[in-house]
């Protein structure tokens, strides 16, 4: 007999959650699992992705804002649902998960999952202030919580959730989709109009001043002024005309900084990176662009900020935050050394990622989670 499955999730737009939540239903087993997504948001780019894994995906079109009719919207489709058990992603999925089960009479199991940290609290947007406070006085009513990092786990413990319903799985990747490849080398040197010979530093990231893109591009100066022959491609989506340009004229290397802009391609492109370089300042959890540059053969250099450290382990480079000097440092370390060193580097990486970090892993693991939450199992792992 099937199982019928809810995710509530806030919007179906490209992001990191929203990508996890479409790889997990395309390797779901559909004779043992029925998958419904609701999207709260009117569904965005990624939902024929998820409809191509034969999910259903329904709405409740709700406005950045919620209204009272909202909530009575939720209740119906939950209950018109009728899942055994509902899963949360995100802090408004995580709630429209718990008063959606209640108020649409589905008194099943629910779990939430939490992708997102962050410095201060005040930092925050007021509604994501609000709702995270709500979540936390709301968490001891999830059967569990499950944190993509511990970081992100100690982080939400700290400001009231229940320490009691932590489990934590990292985000996994798609270690086929994501892998070396040798045409990589010449498609991103292609799109960026480089030299076959220049090295390429990458980075995967919408434009936020969390990723401190502008003291990333200050290293990669750095580096080209100790005269290595670089070139920075900033995937993702801002880069255009945001601050990575302004940093790329400021620190006059505006040559020597390529931004396509968002990208559906990533898998076929990132194999072509020399080293990857994540540069943030704070607000990161787990991060996937990361894992699945390692995934590809691709060494990482990567501030010490959530679980990006312990990702990396021996196979890249680990510097504090906020410190152009050790950032250009690390990355003149990686773009010295061979191309064989690199390489090795590179197969430690995947190696790493494929031991602890795969998709096949993130799936097994919040299969485990279900049964246990529906009474199938006997011992939940925390991590």
């Amino acid at each position: 007999m099937q199982t019928n499955v809810l995710h509530t999730i806030t919007g179906l737009e490209v992001g990191g959650a929203e990508f996890m939540l479409a790889r997990f239903l395309g390797e779901v087993d559909r004779s043992a699992f029925s998958s419904t997504v609701l999207s709260l948001l009117p569904p965005g780019l990624l939902r024929e992705r998820i409809a191509e894994t034969r999910s259903d995906v329904v709405s409740i079109g709700m406005e950045r804002h919620p209204r009272p009719r909202d909530i009575i919207r939720l209740a119906q489709m939950v209950s018109r649902t009728a899942p055994d058990l509902v899963h949360g992603w995100m802090y408004h999925g995580n709630v429209a998960a718990t008063l959606g089960s209640v108020l649409g009479l589905r008194f099943v199991p629910v779990v939430w999952s939490i992708h997102h940290a962050f410095d201060k609290l005040e930092d925050e947007k007021p509604l994501t202030r609000r709702l995270i406070r709500l979540s936390a006085l709301l968490s001891s009513r999830a059967t569990a919580i499950s944190y993509c990092s511990r970081a992100s786990a100690d982080l939400h413990e700290a400001l009231g959730f229940d320490p009691s319903k932590r489990v934590v799985i990292p985000n996994g990747v798609d270690c086929a989709e994501f892998r070396p490849n040798e045409a990589s080398r010449r498609a991103i040197r292609q799109l960026a109009r480089i030299p076959d010979e220049r090295l390429v530093i990458g980075h995967v990231a919408r434009a936020h001043p969390a990723k401190d893109q502008r003291n990333l591009v200050r290293a990669i100066a750095d580096v080209v002024g100790r005269g290595h022959d670089v070139q920075g491609v900033f995937l993702g989506e801002g880069h255009a005309d945001g601050v990575v340009r302004e940093a790329a004229r400021e620190f006059g290397i505006d040559d020597r900084i390529t931004t396509p802009g968002l990208r559906l391609d990533v898998a076929q492109l990132v194999p072509g990176f020399d080293v990857f370089a994540l540069g943030s300042a704070w607000g990161e959890s787990f991060s996937l662009a990361v894992a699945e540059a390692m995934a590809c053969g691709v060494p990482a250099v990567v501030t010490d900020v959530g679980d990006c450290g312990w990702m990396v382990g021996d196979t890249g480079l680990v510097v504090p935050p906020r410190d152009h000097g050790a950032l250009a440092a690390a990355l003149a370390k990686l773009v010295a050394l061979s191309e064989d060193e690199r390489r090795a580097l590179g197969r430690a990486a995947r190696a790493r990622v494929t031991a602890q970090f795969s998709l096949a892993l993130y799936v097994g693991r919040h299969l485990d989670l279900y049964e246990l939450a529906l009474g199938n199992g006997t011992t939940m792992v925390r991590h």
